[in-house]
């Protein structure tokens, strides 16, 4: 199944007409679909395409040899010993000479790991041949860290001599029509809020099932392909994740300043500062601030939060009972310690969601409403779930309820207290009211929204 990517398609597809050379980054987190978004793309063409491993180099030449020579037959790539990566280079660049040819280099990472020097001999052949042919040349890694300061950082040999990079970012709920047809758009937000937009996890989910059938199927029982994903993850990206670990299952618990994410896992604030930096920068976390803040580097008031779905639920429902679910245990897991307290947990998250469902209603022309960013507001124990702001002004807010009951008047009145508080006096005539709504809303909120007073968005009959 593939779902979506029509702009990154387009993009890769741009370059090939371009008639010069073209040297393009691609990366993204594991899972996220590159190396099917490289190959949809490059489908109809005669791409070489070569994906890396843990080998020696020499195993790697050995195989890229015979992935060159399936569609350009050489001598060169038939010897017993293979070339260096110079003259296997020096080749393809020669088939480049009169016509496109596309090479992807996918897992650059693990290629670098066998050969370090493999930059600087890749940077000197494009510096002396590789720019002037026709070569459209792809570096994909899911080493984020890596490429962007191996690769794409100012101290890699290789810096300034790409043409173009593509950040593959995690799909967003709109998509999950293309996964989940049979769903409702209440069970696809559901879904999201559990498995986030990684395709390979979106996969693993089955309309035909319902969600509580696919939570205890496709996660909790310890055969399926979910159940150690988190731990796996992060076993290949870092030497020792148990500290990793328990900064993330602290974050997961609702400990989302230093001092709390400290106190909990009993990690001292240097370690910690170091664990949560290198997390940030793997996207697995996420230093958020109020969407107002005019410096929100600066800001000493950031939290943090996980910013993949699926780390989240499993970091809450699946590590803490791994013991119980070993030994057979799903269903009792499922009812006892997941069911319920599922509605609050989407609770937590359904304002990041609500900033996705504003973004979708907006593009499909059903608010009219201008606005750069889009985030939560806090200061001090006052919050607003989702405030828009254009410029430095905020122009929206709006509470997101995740709540089975319709929102009623209440919620209404203390989002009005609370919007005085986030607008210069000569702003708050513009600043627009919202209410994100499970469950629909009581009748004196509906004959508020018919009136214009307030803007009404019921996830139910969104289009989601």
């Amino acid at each position: 199944m593939f779902v979506d990517r029509e702009s990154e398609i387009q993009s890769l597809l741009e370059r090939m007409t371009s008639n010069k050379a073209e040297f393009l980054v691609v990366y993204g987190r594991r899972r996220i679909g590159k190396t099917e978004l490289l190959r949809k793309a490059f489908a109809k063409g005669t791409a070489i395409y070569f994906v890396a491993d843990l080998g020696a180099d020499r195993d790697q030449r050995r195989r890229f040899s015979e992935a060159v020579n399936l569609s350009h037959p050489s001598p060169l790539l038939q010897a017993d010993i293979p070339p260096g990566w110079d003259s296997l280079f020096r080749y393809v660049i020669t088939l480049a000479e009169r016509d496109r040819i596309v090479l992807v280099l996918d897992e650059f990472p693990y290629l670098c790991s066998s050969d370090t020097a493999l930059p600087s001999v890749l940077q000197r052949i494009w510096d002396e041949v590789g720019k002037d042919s026709k070569l459209y040349l792809v570096l994909c890694g899911s080493f984020i860290s890596f490429m962007e300061r191996e690769v794409l950082g100012h101290k890699s040999p290789l810096y300034g001599r790409r043409t173009g990079q593509l950040l593959v970012h995690p799909l967003s709920l709109r998509t999950l029509k293309g996964f989940l047809p049979g769903y409702s758009p209440e069970e696809r937000i559901l879904t999201y809020a559990i498995l986030g937009g990684v395709p390979a996890y979106l996969i693993q989910f089955s309309d035909k099932l319902s969600i509580r059938q696919n939570i205890e199927k496709q996660v909790l029982k310890p055969t399926a392909f979910l159940h150690d994903e988190v731990r796996f993850i992060l076993m290949e990206e870092l030497r020792d994740p148990k500290h990793y670990l328990s900064v993330l299952q602290s974050i997961a618990f609702g400990n989302t300043r230093m001092n709390d994410i400290v106190q909990r896992t009993g990690i001292e604030r240097g370690p910690a500062s170091k664990y949560l930096s290198v997390l940030q920068d793997l996207r697995v976390i996420e230093r958020e601030t109020p969407v107002t803040e005019k410096h929100p580097e600066k800001s000493r008031k950031g939290i943090y939060r996980l910013s993949d779905n699926f780390f989240r639920f499993w970091f809450r429902f699946v590590l803490p009972y791994k013991s119980r679910l070993v030994e057979g245990g799903e269903r009792k897991v499922l009812e006892g310690e997941i069911l319920p307290y599922l509605d609050n947990f989407i609770g937590q998250v359904f304002d990041k969601i609500g900033v996705e469902i504003l973004r979708y209603i907006v593009d499909e022309g059903k608010i009219k409403l201008s606005y750069d960013r889009a985030g939560r507001w806090w200061n001090g124990n006052e919050e607003i779930d989702l405030v828009a702001v254009a410029g430095d002004e905020p122009v929206f807010a709006a509470e997101c309820k995740w709540s089975k009951k319709p929102v009623g008047i209440d919620i209404l009145k203390e989002l009005r207290r609370k919007a005085s508080l986030i607008s210069s006096e000569g702003a708050r005539d513009n600043l627009r009211l919202g209410l994100f709504s499970r469950s629909g809303f009581s009748k004196e909120i509906e004959a508020l929204g018919r009136k214009g007073e307030i803007e009404l968005i019921d996830v139910r009959k969104t289009g989601l």
